[in-house]
Formats: C-alpha cells, sequence, structure tokens
C-alpha cells in the first residue's frame, strides 16, 4: 500500500511538472507576443508621428502661400481692372448697369475675353496645367501683373522657397481663378487702391486662391517630402454706405403692423412693383413684379425696439461691438441691444461693428441771408440743368448772373464746390410744384445748399435728373413729397440734412431718395393712405410708427461705402 502510494505522488509531481512547463512555454510566448506589439505599436507610432509632422509641415508652406497671397493683392504689385480700363475695353464678360454706371460679371468664374478663347477662365496659373490669362495690364512699377504673380508667389516657376533653418525647408506655389468681377462708388477714396491711381468707381476683384506646399526637408532639396494643398477667398473689405432699409447710429423703432415695413427690389430689373404707386404704399413683400421678401435690413449702434408685429424682410443688426462708442444718451447696458418681438425674416445679429455717423455737409458764409427763397406755384418754362423758378430768379448752369455767395465766393454753378443756394422751399397749397433739375448721372448731380425745405397739404417737389440737396435748418416731406417718379432710381435724390430738428416724413407723402441725417431723429408714418419711401434712410434716430413702407433697392449697396484691403473671407483644406 505505501509503495503504491509513492508511485501515484511520482507520477502526479511528473504530470505536474510537464503542466508547468507548458504553462510557462504559453506566458513566455504570451509575453513575446505583447513585446512584439509593443515594438511594431512604437514603431508605427513614431513612423505616423513623422509622417504627420512631414503633413504638417508642408500644410504650413501652402498657409505661408495663401498669407503671402494676401500680401501680395494688398501691394502695389498688383493691379484690378479699373472701370476707365473696362470703359477703353472689355476684358471680361460682365455687364454694365446703367444707372449706376458700374460693372458686375456675368458669370463665376469670371470668363475672358480678350484672351483668345471666349469662354476660359480668367487665371493667373503657377503650377498644374493651363496658363496665366489676365488682362495684359500693369501694376504702378510698371511690370505686367501676370509676370509679378510669377515672379512673387511662384518664384518665377521654381517655386517659392520657405526656410526655417538649413535642414528645415519646403516651397509653395500659387494658382489664383477670378470668381467675380464688379465696381463700386467710394466717397471716402480719393483714388482706388491697387489700380493704378484709378479714381472711383473701384474694382473688387474676388479671387479663389489655392497654394501647394511642398516639404523638402533641406534648404537646398528639392525633392517633395510631402505636400499639402490649401484654398482661401480672397477679396477687398467693402463696408456699403446705405446696406440698410433704416440705421440708426442710436437707435431705430418700429410699431405697427401692415404697412410698417421693409422690403426689398433691385433697380436694375426695373421699378419696385412694376412702377404702380398703389402697390409701393400698400403691405411689404407682395407677389408682384420685383419684389423681393429679403436684404431689406434695419441696424442700429445702439438699439432696435419692435412692438404689434411689424416686418423686417431682412436682418436687424445690433453694431455694439464697442459699447464705450455708443453715448449713454443713447443706450447703456442692457438697454441696448435687439428687438424681442416683431416678424424678422432674417437673423438678429448683434455685436457687429459699430457705424460712425457721417459728417454733415457744411454751407458757405453768410447763407442762407441772401440766397433766393421760394413760395408759390411754378410759372416759367422747364430749364435742363437748373432750377425754374426761384422767386424771379431762373437758375442754369453756368448763368452768370445769379451771383449769390458760393462756397469759394464766384458764381453758383450747381457742382459740389458751388452748388446752387436757395434760403427756403415751402409748398403747401394745390398745384404748387417747384422743379429742381440735375445732372445725366449719379456721378454727375446737381448740388443745391437749402436752408429749410417744407412740403405739406398738396404741395409738391418734382426732381429731374440727378441731384443732391444739403439741407440746413429745417425738413418736412409730409406734403405729396418729392416727384421723381418709381422709375427713377433712389440714388437720383441725395438728402443730406445738418440739422438737429427732428424730421417729419410721412403723411401722403411718397418719394424715391436715400436720407441721411447724422444729428437728427427722423419720423416716418403719420396715417396717409398712399405714402411711402423708395430708398434708405440713416439718421441717428429712425422711428416709423404708422403703416409707413419702406423699400430697399438692394443697388443701393454700391451706390456709397469704404473699401478696405484684402481680406479672406472663406478658408480650407484640400484632402489629398
Amino acid at each position: 500500500m505505501i509503495a503504491q502510494a509513492k508511485r501515484s505522488r511520482n507520477e502526479r509531481a511528473r504530470t505536474d511538472r510537464g503542466i508547468a512547463l507548458i504553462l510557462v512555454m504559453l506566458a513566455i510566448l504570451v509575453l513575446s507576443v505583447i513585446a512584439a506589439g509593443i515594438v511594431f505599436t512604437a514603431r508605427s507610432e513614431t513612423i505616423a508621428s513623422y509622417n504627420y509632422r512631414l503633413d504638417t509641415q508642408a500644410d504650413y508652406v501652402a498657409k505661408a502661400g495663401i498669407e503671402n497671397t494676401v500680401n501680395w493683392l494688398r501691394s502695389n504689385h498688383y493691379a484690378a481692372v479699373s472701370q476707365a480700363q473696362m470703359l477703353a475695353t472689355t476684358y471680361y464678360n460682365v455687364s454694365k448697369e446703367p444707372t449706376f454706371s458700374l460693372y458686375s460679371s456675368n458669370s463665376s468664374p469670371v470668363q475672358c475675353v480678350l484672351c483668345g478663347a471666349a469662354t476660359s477662365n480668367v487665371q493667373l496659373i503657377g503650377y498644374g496645367s493651363g496658363s496665366s490669362s489676365y488682362p495684359s495690364i500693369t501694376n504702378a512699377g510698371g511690370t505686367a501683373v501676370a509676370t509679378a504673380f510669377s515672379n512673387d508667389l511662384n518664384g518665377g516657376g521654381s517655386g517659392v522657397r520657405v526656410t526655417g533653418d538649413a535642414n528645415h525647408s519646403g516651397l509653395f506655389y500659387v494658382n489664383a481663378y477670378l470668381l467675380s468681377y464688379q465696381t463700386v462708388n467710394s466717397s471716402s477714396l480719393t483714388t482706388c487702391a491697387n489700380a493704378n491711381g484709378a479714381v472711383p468707381p473701384c474694382p473688387m476683384e474676388t479671387w479663389l486662391v489655392t497654394a501647394k506646399g511642398i516639404w523638402t526637408g533641406g534648404s537646398g532639396q528639392s525633392t517633395a517630402i510631402a505636400t499639402a494643398e490649401e484654398q482661401a477667398i480672397v477679396q477687398p473689405a467693402y463696408s456699403a454706405s446705405f446696406g440698410n432699409a433704416l440705421y440708426g447710429y442710436c437707435s431705430v423703432s418700429m410699431s405697427g403692423s401692415a404697412g410698417t415695413c421693409t422690403d426689398a427690389f433691385n433697380s436694375a430689373l426695373g421699378p419696385y412693383g412694376g412702377g404702380n404707386p398703389s402697390v409701393a404704399s400698400g403691405a411689404c413683400d407682395q407677389n408682384v413684379t420685383n419684389v423681393i421678401a429679403s436684404g431689406a435690413g434695419v441696424g442700429a449702434n445702439g438699439y432696435v425696439s419692435m412692438s404689434s408685429n411689424p416686418i423686417v424682410s431682412g436682418n436687424v443688426t445690433i453694431g455694439n461691438s464697442n459699447p464705450s462708442l455708443i453715448p449713454s444718451t443713447c443706450c447703456s447696458g442692457s438697454a441696448c441691444g435687439g428687438p424681442t418681438s416683431g416678424n424678422i425674416q432674417g437673423s438678429v445679429i448683434t455685436g457687429a461693428p459699430y457705424v460712425p455717423a457721417p459728417t454733415a455737409p457744411t454751407f458757405p458764409p453768410g447763407f442762407p441771408s441772401s440766397a433766393p427763397s421760394y413760395s408759390g406755384t411754378s410759372t416759367g418754362p422747364a430749364t435742363s440743368g437748373g432750377v425754374t423758378p426761384v422767386g424771379n430768379v431762373t437758375i442754369t448752369p453756368g448763368n452768370s448772373t445769379y451771383t449769390q455767395p458760393c462756397a469759394s465766393g464766384s458764381t453758383c454753378n450747381g457742382s459740389a464746390a458751388n452748388p446752387y443756394l436757395i434760403s427756403s422751399i415751402s409748398e403747401s397749397a394745390n398745384g404748387q410744384t417747384m422743379t429742381l433739375y440735375g445732372g445725366a448721372s449719379v456721378g454727375q448731380p446737381v448740388y443745391y445748399d437749402i436752408s429749410s425745405l417744407s412740403l405739406s397739404g398738396k404741395g409738391l417737389l418734382s426732381v429731374s435728373g440727378y441731384v443732391v440737396l444739403n439741407v440746413q435748418t429745417s425738413l418736412t416731406l409730409t406734403g405729396n413729397g418729392i416727384a421723381n417718379g418709381l422709375t427713377q432710381a433712389p440714388e437720383a435724390v441725395q438728402i443730406n440734412y445738418a440739422g438737429t430738428n427732428a424730421v417729419s416724413i410721412g403723411g401722403n407723402g411718397a418719394m424715391s431718395a436715400v436720407v441721411t441725417a447724422p444729428n437728427a431723429s427722423v419720423t416716418l408714418g403719420g396715417g396717409g393712405s398712399s405714402g411711402y419711401m423708395v430708398g434708405s434712410i440713416r439718421a441717428l434716430n429712425v422711428s416709423d410708427q404708422g403703416g409707413y413702407p419702406i423699400h430697399y433697392d438692394i443697388q443701393l449697396n454700391r451706390l456709397d461705402g469704404t473699401l478696405g484691403q484684402a481680406v479672406m473671407s472663406s478658408y480650407t483644406r484640400i484632402k489629398q
């Protein structure tokens, strides 16, 4: 029994020793696999990290190409095609807009007309297929723009070297396609930037820029180790002076429903509502010819308030990004901001850039004491280019007999420097009409300095052509209004009010105009059944209280504005 028990123990021991060996071998195998996995993972991560580093380096080289292109478009090495050059010969497939004598492209990308193939894109090529087809104009240094692009942004075909040190370097190449071309008016400039000293209207060229970055490692190497492409849309920054239907440098308030509203139209496509006054004096957003239920925004630096469900066919914009610029007399703290009610078709945008008020017009010394006044029914023949009559005086351009004091002490001729001077215009009786005659285009208006302008009852002021009315102390337009017709674009009558007394526009007063009153409040309304305004109003405060519709012309975006430097409006990386 004892011997048998010893044999059993020995056999179990031998069996246990065999299992232990197998377990040890399995453990070694598992540990070997884990160790191999760790080594493989570490090596893969090292390789991935290395590749990521190379990809990042190439990407930053491509970014450098984009930034260099933005700087180049800001420099005098670049020159846009000016309106004068476009007038001389059509480089691009564009349309001329007669109302403003401005241009806009007919397609995107813009098609080249004078480069051999009528359907080819306007482009500046630094790599890839195709060749540059930018018009043969020179920059301020006398170098062809396409040549300057190749030299500055593509190293003459060899790429532009970006170097950190001898072991960290790369090259970039750039392409640019012209997405759009248009010209804009800009009273803030005497010359157009990057257009060889051209005078406004100023060109705006929008470019799709693609930069290819190649990482070579050493500064003396040319073989690509990694590549990346970045793309951006670059265009000049432009802030329109008349970018809203209503804008208050302090506030805008709207109250009422139905006729208390804004909508838009495009004067390049015809008059608002097909030129029907009954449509213009009714509710906004009607389903008739050339009425747009968007784009007619309302804005203010301080606050916009709405009650009783007025309609805004556009955005409401609050320019309070810098509260310190807003006077406490306007609003402060939580009192500044956007509306909490109203029918707003767009978005409420807060924190927008602060908009400074424009400078009010000035008047010649001694005005208006020696200037003629006008009241009563007009008589006498209409004289193109002047006003007839003013009292017993008939004014025509260059009329040497009209010698009231002008800005320079010379004879008034209707120019900006020597406008026609009128001490007051007052119209109230039925059939009472005064006619002002203007210039042939928005770029050549006739200027009038008027101390006070009042229309009431059935008094009417008739305008023919393009005029700028600088009003000094008092402005009331509640009679029949200003008759320049729905068929005439609102920029034909530009009213600049210098006074601080409140401005009243309403009743049955109807007009197509743009009004600027930086120091005064403008009140719209008054219960008329046929009153309306086509155009835009910007004032210290604007209040629309009585069912008075505002029909905004989207073309006013280009009437006047501030043109800035080239900026990126979008940015993306192209996947390889």
